[in-house]
C-alpha cells in the first residue's frame, strides 16, 4: 500500500458508502419514516430543533434540505438518532461522519452517549456547546439564499400542480443550454479575480499549477469575451477545486452563470465531488482560512459599496474559521494527518484539487464509478506533480 493509499484509505470507504446509495436514498422519505415511528408531527420536530413548522413541511416533502452539516446533525438528533445512526445519516446526504477534530462534532458524540433520544437533546447540545465556547465556530441559515434554491421549490409546487410549462416559460431565462456561448457575468469575473490571488492567469500557467483547461477557461472570461457553454459547468467547479473553495463558494459562482449548484448533485459523479470537497475542508481548515485571509487583503481597504458588503461577510467567516484551526493546530497531528498534510497542502495552492481528483480516481479503479461518466472531471483537475 503507498504513502497515498494509506491517507486516503478512511475517506474512500466513506464515499463508498455515500455512492452505494446514491439514486436509491431518498431524504424526504427517511425524515417521514423516522417522524412516524415517533409520533412527532412537523409542529412537534421543529420545536424539538428551533425551526418552523414550515421549514419541517419542506423537508419531509423533499422541497428542502437542511443547509449544512450542522443544521442536518441536530435534524438526527431531534430524529432520536445515537452516534452510530447520526453518521450514517451524515454519509447518505453526503457528510463526512462526526469527525474528532471538529470540536462541535466531538461535542455532539460525548453528549449522545447518554441523551441520544431524548427530546430535548439538541437544546442539551446547544447549552453544551455555548459552555464549552463553541457556540461562534459555526453560523446557520434557515434557507439558502442563492436563486436555484427558490427555482427548486417553485418547481416543486409547478409539479403538484400539474403546471411544468408556465415553470418553464417563468425561468426560462434562467437557462443557457440551448445557447452554444455565453458571455460572462461580470459578478463572476470579480469572483475569480478574488480567488486567483495575486497572479495573473500566465503566471499561473506558466508555474504549472493550473491545468491547461482552467487557462483556456479564465483567459476569455476575464477578457471580456463569450465563452462555451458546453461544460462551462464542469470547468468552474474544477476552479474552484483548484482555488481551494468551499461548497458555498462554489455554488455562488455557478449562480453567476445560471447553473445547477454543486449542492444539487445530478450524477454520481458530482455526489462524489461534493462529499470530497466537504471531506477536504473538515480535515484541513486552513485551506478555507488561508484563502479568506487572502480575499480580505485584496478588498481592505474596500473600493466601493460592493467590496465594502463583501469584506464584511469575509470578515466574519474568518473570525469563524480562525476559531477552528486554531483547534485544529492546539492539538497534536496523528501520522496520517501528518501524512495527508505534507501530501496534499505543501506544493502550490491546489491541495483540494489535488485530492479530490485522487479520490475520484480511486473510485473509479474500484468501479464505484463510472470511468466514462468522470474522466472529463479527472481530466481537468490533472495532476501536476508534486
Amino acid at each position: 500500500m503507498t504513502d497515498k493509499d494509506r491517507i486516503l484509505a478512511d475517506d474512500i470507504s466513506y464515499l463508498e458508502d455515500t455512492l452505494s446509495r446514491f439514486g436509491a436514498y431518498s431524504f424526504a422519505e427517511d425524515v417521514q419514516s423516522r417522524m412516524a415511528s415517533l409520533g412527532l408531527s412537523s409542529v412537534a420536530l421543529g420545536k424539538r430543533c428551533f425551526v418552523s413548522h414550515t421549514i419541517i413541511d419542506r423537508w419531509r416533502t423533499g422541497k428542502a434540505r437542511p443547509n449544512g452539516k450542522e443544521r442536518l446533525k441536530e435534524l438526527g438528533m431531534a430524529l432520536g438518532m445515537n452516534g452510530t445512526e447520526l453518521d450514517g445519516f451524515l454519509l447518505r446526504n453526503g457528510y463526512p461522519r462526526l469527525y474528532i477534530r471538529n470540536p462541535l462534532d466531538s461535542a455532539a458524540r460525548l453528549l449522545l452517549v447518554n441523551a441520544a433520544g431524548r427530546p430535548d437533546v439538541v437544546k442539551m447540545y446547544r447549552d453544551l456547546s455555548d459552555r464549552l465556547g463553541l457556540s461562534e465556530y459555526t453560523t446557520m441559515d434557515d434557507e439558502l439564499p442563492l436563486a436555484s434554491a427558490f427555482m427548486s421549490a417553485e418547481l416543486n409546487r409547478a409539479l403538484e400542480d400539474g403546471m411544468i410549462s408556465g415553470w418553464f416559460d417563468r425561468f426560462r431565462g434562467q437557462f443557457s443550454g440551448g445557447e452554444k456561448t455565453q458571455l460572462a457575468d461580470l459578478r463572476l469575473c470579480r469572483f475569480l479575480l478574488l480567488y486567483m490571488g495575486d497572479k495573473s492567469v500566465h503566471e499561473l500557467a506558466v508555474t504549472g499549477e493550473l491545468p491547461t483547461s482552467l487557462k483556456n477557461l479564465l483567459y476569455p472570461i476575464l477578457a471580456g469575451k463569450a465563452v462555451t457553454v458546453r461544460f462551462l459547468r464542469e470547468k468552474l467547479i474544477a476552479f474552484g477545486l483548484y482555488s481551494n473553495m468551499t461548497e458555498e463558494e462554489l455554488d455562488v459562482m455557478l449562480s453567476f452563470v445560471k447553473l445547477q449548484p454543486i449542492t444539487e448533485p445530478v450524477t454520481a459523479t458530482d455526489m462524489a465531488v461534493l462529499s470530497a470537497l466537504r471531506a477536504a475542508h473538515e480535515r484541513y481548515p486552513v485551506y478555507e482560512q488561508e484563502n479568506l485571509q487572502r480575499i480580505v487583503r485584496r478588498l481592505d481597504p474596500p473600493q466601493d459599496a460592493y467590496d465594502k458588503e463583501l469584506l464584511e461577510q469575509y470578515l466574519q467567516r474568518a473570525e469563524i474559521v480562525g476559531r477552528l484551526t486554531e483547534y485544529y493546530e492546539k492539538h497534536p497531528l496523528s501520522l496520517e494527518e501528518r501524512a495527508f498534510e505534507e501530501y496534499y497542502t505543501s506544493y502550490s495552492d491546489r491541495g483540494v484539487m489535488d485530492y479530490v481528483h485522487d479520490l475520484l480516481e480511486a473510485l473509479v479503479e474500484r468501479s464505484m464509478l463510472s470511468k466514462e461518466e468522470s474522466e472529463g472531471m479527472l481530466r481537468l483537475m490533472e495532476r501536476t506533480g508534486s
